[in-house]
């Protein structure tokens, strides 16, 4: 059997093994990506001369980890899918090949990705120092991630490398993801008499604030963040009562009372790797300083920073691209239409190296009940990644 049709029969393989996460807390214990991660380390270990290790995570979940030498390369890759299609073309873990594709859950998003990484390192005996690092959760709360970036944030590689990349289009950037809920209070007082401090006005005053901060920041590649004012609940605080389970879900809601109190949600998705939640928080007390307002944070759900990898950098993967997908020209993702990629924080824990996307998937069946990856492009990406490791 050739080289490309082991490794269509290997994707399918690691595709007929589901690799979804249940939402509920005890079944994460048994639906998860665990078989899908016993597969590749054994075959791994059958087939290379990788050092391959696990890393444990909570709910009995594994990273695992395979390197030689001192890595310079960082190759990264998702175990996780999301969940079945309720009505696949084809059977979700059936890993059929139909019109030059192999179908299936997992099949674009991003199994093409990890079966190319899998043969490149079997084609590439002679590579050294790198490693290939196939992480849990990336569809749900970065689990695997999380944990990379605690436990190994000493490699200080050259070069990051994801392979969840589609359409064989490199990837330099993503923006970041910043959500934070707030309560601005005020000062009540009856609305005839003119005083009083308002709540809810004093939030908009604020999110504006913030809006005209963003602009003023904007990347000079990446442009203006996005700013969404998600949520907005307020009125005549009741005290102890207005508060249930931490947020604020009882208000007086009388006409003549100008509201001392309100509870705000905003996504932010930074364009720049200089702004963080932080820094928002920082600007955000600011403005209500100067309103006579109190703010204080509820919480701070999300704290993920933008990535930016100057064009310049990737010339000579460019090159690489071009060669082996017979093209003059590659494309890159639009960034603005794209969202967080969680390489992001790999790419900040390890010292900001040199860092792209490049992959096979069907960015358009990504997650649909018609994913599926081209044959083609999934042996493109195999000898992307073999040149790479031969370069």
């Amino acid at each position: 059997m050739d080289k490309d049709k082991k490794l269509v029969e290997l994707l399918q393989n690691l595709v007929k093994i589901p690799s979804w996460v249940s939402d509920d807390e005890t079944e994460k214990w048994i639906t998860n990506e665990n078989n899908l991660v016993d597969y590749i380390e054994k075959w791994l270990r059958k087939n290379t001369d990788l050092n391959v290790i696990r890393q444990k995570l909570d709910y009995g979940r594994f990273n695992l980890i395979a390197s030689k030498g001192n890595p310079e390369i960082i190759f990264l890759a998702h175990t996780d899918t999301v969940a079945p299609p309720a009505n696949p073309t084809y059977s979700a873990f059936g890993a059929e090949v139909r019109d030059g594709k192999v179908w299936g859950r997992g099949t674009a998003d991003m199994k093409c990705g990890i079966a190319a990484l899998m043969q490149a390192a079997i084609l590439s005996p002679d590579a050294d120092n790198y490693a290939m690092i196939f992480y849990a959760d990336e569809e749900y709360d970065f689990l695997g991630m999380k944990s990379l970036i605690k436990e190994c944030n000493h490699l200080k590689p050259h070069y990051l490398i994801s392979a969840d990349g589609a359409d064989l289009k490199m990837g330099n950037a993503c923006r970041g993801l910043i959500e934070i809920r707030f309560r601005v209070k005020g000062k009540s007082a009856h609305a005839a008499t003119g005083q009083g401090i308002n709540a809810i006005e004093g939030v908009y005053k604020i999110t504006e604030g913030v809006k005209t901060f963003l602009a003023k920041n904007a990347h000079k590649e990446m442009g203006v963040s996005s700013f969404n004012l998600a949520y907005v609940f307020g009125g005549n605080g009741l005290g102890a009562d207005s508060v249930v389970d931490g947020k604020l879900l009882r208000v007086g809601q009388e006409g003549n009372v100008v509201p001392n109190i309100a509870e705000v949600v905003i996504d932010i998705r930074p364009s720049s790797p200089d702004i963080s939640a932080k820094i928002i928080v920082k600007e955000m007390q600011s403005l209500a300083l100067k309103e006579g307002l109190v703010l204080e944070i509820v919480n701070e759900r999300h704290d993920l920073g933008a990535w930016f990898t100057d064009k310049s950098e990737l010339r000579e993967f460019e090159k690489i691209a071009q060669k082996v997908c017979r093209v003059k020209k590659i494309e890159f993702n639009d960034f603005r239409k794209s969202g967080y990629l969680d390489l992001q924080m790999f790419w900040e824990a390890t010292g900001k190296p040199t860092a792209f996307v490049f992959g096979a998937g069907s960015g358009k069946t990504e997650h649909t009940d018609e994913e599926n990856v081209e044959i083609e492009n999934l042996v493109k990406t195999r000898d992307f990644f073999v040149e790479v490791l031969a370069s």
